[in-house]
């Protein structure tokens, strides 16, 4: 069993002092240690400082109880115990250090999100910029809901489209053989690693695109998604969204 908390013992001062013990005639020598019990936590010390204890010890190391104390004992507790101040910084300082650790894990945090939502921001910007220059032989990152014959598949790959030519109503696209399946959200990272270079990296199939369904969506205020539709002569096979570009190279 792991135990992360641990109670330990500080020590606030210690003295040798000569007496005699309770019930005792012959005195002897001691050494008189005040303590204040504390708790660690993962070793940070996170408490203590309560009360102060006295802990007597005979020149051999046996530990004396309070019950066998002497008043003149007594006495010489009491006088240590005024001298010694409870060092409270010291004994609660693990929460500054935890919330020190916090506070710079949150500014972090905090900068890392900005740079990812202006990197998110960028991405979108210009993705909208490039849909309304749309012209043959740009390359888009797009999410798959469907194969390129229209066939239903597993999860959302990931991937590129290249517009072939534009033609009325219509788009020309065809998409890339390689795609993402590892990876949750789209980011333009995953697949840049397997962009197409060759005529050969492109599926064969071509896709006809309706136009007018991106004109719209392009009129919408910050869009960051832009839906497609397939119009081909065997579209019973799409209900829906067939690609849903996400990204502009």
């Amino acid at each position: 069993m792991i135990f992360f908390y641990t109670q330990y013992e500080h020590i606030l001062g210690r003295k040798f002092i000569t007496g005699t013990l309770k019930k005792e005639n012959q005195p002897q020598q001691f050494e008189l240690y005040i303590i204040t019990p504390g708790t660690k936590f993962l070793g940070l010390p996170m408490g203590g400082g309560l009360v102060k204890l006295s802990r007597l010890y005979t020149m051999n190391g046996e530990l004396i109880h309070a019950r066998n104390y002497s008043p003149e004992i007594k006495n010489e507790v009491k006088k240590l115990k005024k001298t010694l101040k409870i060092p409270y910084f010291k004994l609660w300082k693990g929460y500054l250090i935890i919330l020190a650790i916090v506070s710079v894990a949150a500014v972090i945090f905090a900068i890392n999100n900005k740079i990812k939502a202006n990197k998110y921001n960028d991405q979108t910007t210009h993705l909208n910029e490039a849909l309304n220059n749309l012209k043959a032989g740009q390359l888009y990152g797009a999410t798959f809901f469907t194969d390129a014959e229209g066939n239903s598949i597993n999860g959302l790959p990931q991937g590129w489209i290249k517009i072939e030519k534009i033609e009325g109503d219509t788009i020309f696209v065809k998409r890339s053989l390689k795609t993402e399946t590892d990876k949750a959200l789209f980011e333009m990272e995953n697949i840049s690693k397997f962009k197409p270079t060759t005529e050969n990296e492109w599926n064969s199939h071509v896709e006809k695109i309706n136009y007018p369904l991106l004109k719209k969506g392009l009129q919408e205020k910050d869009n960051d998604r832009f839906d497609l539709l397939y119009i081909g002569k065997d579209n019973e096979k799409y209900s829906g969204v067939t690609i849903s570009l996400k990204g502009a190279e």
